[in-house]
């Protein structure tokens, strides 16, 4: 079932089109009528199934092309097409986010049909590929650039900020690597992901950071919960190490920063200090 949501002010407009989309046979079509961005804005944020929207060119007049793209395409991830009437918004609908142009001077409803699930996979490739962007594809953690990214976003939030960077470095890899080969080398790093997912709250944007490290960002707790989180951490590496599951024993070295306010510090300066902290335990560790 495909959830179409038609604006329009045209009674004739939407009912052509609901018509239109419950005879074809390319799809199962729920469609659906709004009077303007802001009905459409609060369908979605309501988690009603929104998977395209079709809006006419009167109701892009209200607004503008810049704020449908900001709102409905980057802020929420849903696909538009333009229904069209009006030379002038032919236009500029081409130098839109628009996935596409309806035209009801002529129309045709198995293009509109093919227009739209053409939206819809294009819309889906355009996630997988940002998805990738984000996404280490082994632990299925935010890479560096998705945590920083997401992270970031995070602090803008913030009336003040207030949030911690835990810094994760585990122990001898290289010896794993080396000694039983990537494939092991990988099992590990799925295992201490594990870990750190089932220690780390909902909320708390964890990462791989880099070939054997994780930084994790968590906001608005204070130092005895970073604590408690330290010591499930190392308790969950001693149980699963007395499991003997595998061939190698994991290590995790922990460190740990808060974001000081005094100083005015970029997220990059925390994520510093985090590192330097996990550095200086690892040191101790090894005395």
């Amino acid at each position: 079932m495909v959830n179409i949501y038609i604006l329009t002010l045209d009674d004739t407009v939407f009912t052509d089109l609901k018509n239109g989309f419950s005879k074809t046979s390319y799809m199962d079509v729920n469609s659906c009528r709004l009077n303007d961005i802001d009905s459409l804005i609060d369908r979605i944020d309501s988690h009603q199934d929104v998977d395209v929207a079709l809006i006419s060119d009167e109701i892009v007049n209200k607004v503008s092309y810049n704020m449908i793209d900001r709102e409905i395409v980057k802020a929420r991830n849903v696909p538009y097409l333009i229904i069209n009437t009006s030379d002038k918004i032919l236009m500029d609908a081409i130098h839109s986010n628009a996935q596409d142009i309806i035209l009801l001077n002529n129309l045709d409803i198995d293009r509109a049909v093919w227009s739209i699930l053409h939206s819809l996979e294009r819309n889906k490739m355009i996630n997988r590929l940002y998805e990738d962007s984000i996404e280490d594809q082994l632990t299925k953690l935010y890479n560096r650039r998705g945590f920083l990214a997401l992270a970031k976003d995070s602090i803008r939030l913030m009336d003040l900020p207030n949030y911690h960077i835990v810094f994760i470095d585990m122990d001898k890899m290289k010896i794993i690597n080396d000694k039983l080969g990537h494939d092991i080398g990988d099992n590990a790093l799925k295992e201490a992901t594990n870990i750190l997912t089932s220690s780390f709250r909902e909320a708390d944007i964890i990462s791989r950071y880099g070939g054997d490290e994780f930084v994790v960002f968590i906001s608005d707790v204070d130092k005895s919960i970073i604590e408690k989180i330290k010591d499930r951490i190392l308790d969950k590496v001693s149980t699963f190490n007395e499991q003997n599951k595998y061939d190698y024993n994991l290590g995790l070295t922990l460190g740990w920063s808060k974001y000081d306010s005094n100083k005015n510090q970029s997220l990059q300066e925390v994520i510093n200090d985090a590192d330097q902290d996990m550095y200086n335990n690892k040191m101790k560790s090894s005395e």
